[in-house]
């Protein structure tokens, strides 16, 4: 009985919502148009904001100046500092493709390939290193590509096709800052969000990764908080 009063209320009422609405509705649209703008510019705000952080822990870590061999060892400390095991570096003329080896903590084979550019990787990079990773000996390994720059659509139509992990500028940041986990494939918390928690990264505060000068030897070192 409890339903059927209820059902003969809300009929009842039906009539005075719709007159209340009908008079009100230019008040309700300006708020509505209102409410989407300021959602609009809070969204512009936050992306503006991931892309300064990013840039200042890219800036941070002098990363547009290491070497190729630096960015490497940069790649291995990385995985280090996620609990990565028996990780080692074997780029050179002749690493067949793959710069670095990895185990991760779930036990799974990890070969990475690092891209230091400057110029976006394109498709043929991308099938190279498919290639790569077809070899006997890195069958079972998962395939990640580490690049100071960005992929072309096609080459990330590529990468993702074959299932490959594509670690990218803004993501390598993201590394690089703690706020994305290889292992897990999942980001730890948005890049505006670690601005508002830290700050902007200086010379005042610890930095995500200290900076990497040209003539360092190696980065172990590395700590990422």
């Amino acid at each position: 009985m409890l339903w059927l009063l209820a059902a003969m209320v809300v009929i009842i009422l039906i009539p005075y919502a719709l007159d209340a609405f009908t008079s009100a509705w230019p008040i309700v649209l300006v708020a509505l148009v209102v409410l989407l703008a300021l959602t609009a510019c809070v969204i512009l705000v936050l992306r503006g904001t991931s892309r300064r952080y990013r840039r200042e822990v890219l800036k941070r870590a002098a990363v547009d100046r290491l070497t190729p061999g630096q960015f490497e060892r940069l790649t291995a400390e990385l995985l280090r500092n996620e609990g990565f095991r028996g990780v080692r570096v074997i780029g050179g003329a002749r690493d067949g493709g793959i710069d670095v080896l990895g185990v991760a903590p779930g036990g799974r084979p990890y070969a990475i390939q690092c891209k230091l550019y400057t110029r976006p990787v394109g498709p043929g990079q991308v099938r190279e290193f498919i290639g790569a990773l077809r070899a006997a000996a890195y069958r079972e390994h998962r395939g990640v590509l580490v690049t100071s720059s960005v992929l072309s659509r096609q080459a990330s139509q590529t990468a993702r096709e074959d299932g490959m992990i594509v670690i990218d500028r803004d993501r390598l940041a993201d590394w690089m800052a703690g706020l994305y986990s290889l292992h897990s494939g999942e980001a730890a918390s948005p890049a505006w969000l670690a601005w508002l928690r830290r700050g902007r990264p200086d010379r005042k505060r610890p930095d995500p990764l200290p900076a990497a000068r040209e003539d360092d030897p190696g980065l172990s070192g590395v700590i990422v908080d």
